[in-house]
């Protein structure tokens, strides 16, 4: 729904059940001013048929049981990201990037849909436990917990990308797109424009230079370059089947598409192969690395664990401690 909450995927861990927490709350704020009858001296929730009652204690204890963990495990998960990560200049502005962001989308959407934005943004930061006052405090979470996985891809890298590597197609690749009312049927300017591609590229000037000056994708700009793709990366069949067949620094024949975001034809060069050089190219870092977190199981518990253990943290008792744990699907 709002662009940032999809691209910060790694969030979702905050979530953790929010909608109980929020029950929870409610409850709590509440508690011992429910109105209506009561029985042995308890609030009465609810009535059942058969004389059959549910007392506020009984509500309570249930919630505590059901969402007391989830509760616990989001207060843990706080802590260790702030106290784990330092807010620094960068971040700030990071966070204000994201806050600016979402504002932006939801505005958007708000008047395409004639919703109220503010509603909009808090209905969406509600499942992470923040409401519409605090998007500024979720956006900082957000860039820390960012951080905090880059920090650790960063020091597992060579760890992480092996296997991701031998399995799935790595490489980094650039394009060149024409766009088209219809691929299956280009007009005359739009085949003119392929001719100015191939003659440029025939000519001798690089790909990149190309790109810049004929690509109708925003790519265009940084030469046309993509950065990292494996067979998991989402893009349509058409461009990931011919990437596949290219070695590096290989490119492709013209690649039709037709799709509801666009139609056009491709040019396609596959810039790197090496795993070496990929895990070495500044360039395809981001993209790289949001692949490595995508495709690498539970590695948002990992690293938050991780980090919790070079902390200072006293537990309760261990009961608590293996709760945290067992959320997180860790051992010692």
């Amino acid at each position: 729904m709002i662009k940032i909450l999809k691209k910060q995927w790694f969030v979702v861990l905050i979530a953790l059940i929010f909608i109980g927490f929020a029950i929870f709350s409610v409850y709590d704020t509440n508690k011992g001013k429910l109105p209506g009858k009561s029985v042995d001296g308890k609030d009465v929730v609810a009535g059942l048929k058969g004389d059959v009652n549910i007392t506020a204690d009984e509500l309570y204890k249930n919630l505590s049981k059901t969402y007391g963990k989830s509760m616990l495990f989001m207060k843990f998960q706080a802590e260790v990201i702030n106290s784990s990560i330092k807010t620094t200049d960068e971040l700030k502005k990071t966070a204000e990037e994201y806050e600016s962001n979402i504002k932006q989308s939801a505005e958007s959407q708000a008047a395409s849909s004639g919703t109220d934005a503010e509603a909009l943004i808090s209905q969406n930061i509600a499942q992470y436990g923040f409401t519409s006052d605090q998007l500024y405090d979720y956006c900082m979470t957000v860039a820390k917990m960012e951080k905090m996985q880059n920090d650790y891809i960063s020091k597992h890298l060579d760890e992480l990308f092996t296997p991701i590597y031998k399995e799935k197609k790595s490489r980094t690749v650039s394009h060149i797109l024409i766009k088209m009312e219809d691929a299956n049927k280009p007009t005359k300017k739009e085949l003119e424009k392929v001719q100015k591609v191939e003659d440029a590229l025939k000519k001798g000037d690089s790909f990149a230079d190309v790109a810049k000056k004929y690509s109708d994708d925003g790519s265009a700009s940084d030469g046309g370059y993509l950065g990292y793709m494996d067979s998991d990366t989402s893009y349509v069949d058409s461009f990931k089947n011919a990437a596949f067949k290219l070695k590096a620094k290989e490119t492709s024949d013209w690649v039709k598409e037709s799709n509801d975001s666009y139609n056009g034809w491709h040019l396609i060069k596959v810039e790197e192969t090496d795993k070496a050089k990929l895990e070495k190219d500044k360039k395809a870092k981001d993209s790289l690395y949001k692949a490595i977190a995508s495709g690498t199981e539970n590695l948002s518990n990992t690293y938050l664990w991780e980090a919790a253990k070079k902390l200072d943290i006293k537990y309760a008792n261990d009961d608590v401690k293996k709760q945290i744990m067992d959320i997180l699907d860790v051992k010692e």
